[in-house]
């Protein structure tokens, strides 16, 4: 079987390599954008709940657990990686500090009753409406106060937001953006 893996960068977990089957459809986050995200999140992780939406390898939830957040909930639709999510997070020991669900992103939010610090949003570029995307989370009411969505997409991609939502952060890394939203 061809696989790939990928590593998970900081805390407690590092270097544990994230195996996975490669497809056409999935991009997972590379180490150097991996390393932008989460110095900037560095002091703000600690006992906070994640949302890793379109999680593909879990790898941002992972990262996040490895570094200190009390809770991650991983969200995929595709069964393989799905699967691939609950082994890694079997063989890292998290199974009480995660929830893990095989569902479609925009109809899990809508049946979504949990609350969270931050969420991951890495879904596959040039496919999903992120205005759209950001917007049912939003009116899901799925943002602690004082929470924040990352958002990974194209570099290429205009991003158009609502008044209501503030650029905290903002950065092209290779073909990447990386955007913090509040």
């Amino acid at each position: 079987m061809n696989t790939s893996s990928i590593r998970i960068i900081g805390g407690r977990n590092k270097s544990y390599r994230i195996v996975f089957k490669p497809t056409s459809a999935l991009r997972p986050t590379t180490d150097r954008v991996k390393e932008t995200l989460f110095s900037w999140l560095q002091f703000e992780l600690e006992n906070k709940s994640c949302l890793d939406l379109f999680s593909g390898t879990g790898s941002l939830g992972l990262e996040a657990l490895s570094r200190g957040a009390k809770h991650v909930t991983f969200v995929e639709k595709e069964k393989s990686l799905y699967k691939n999510i609950l082994k890694n997070i079997d063989r890292l020991g998290y199974g009480d500090s995660m929830q893990a669900t095989c569902s479609d992103a925009f109809k899990w939010i809508q049946t979504n009753k949990k609350k969270f610090d931050f969420i991951f949003l890495d879904p596959p570029f040039d496919q999903i409406d992120y205005k759209n995307l950001i917007k049912k989370i939003y009116q899901n009411d799925i943002v602690n106060l004082g929470g924040k969505v990352i958002i990974e997409t194209s570099k290429h991609t205009e991003l158009k937001l609502s008044n209501e939502q503030e650029i905290l952060k903002n950065k092209i890394i290779g073909d990447v953006r990386l955007i913090i939203v509040q």
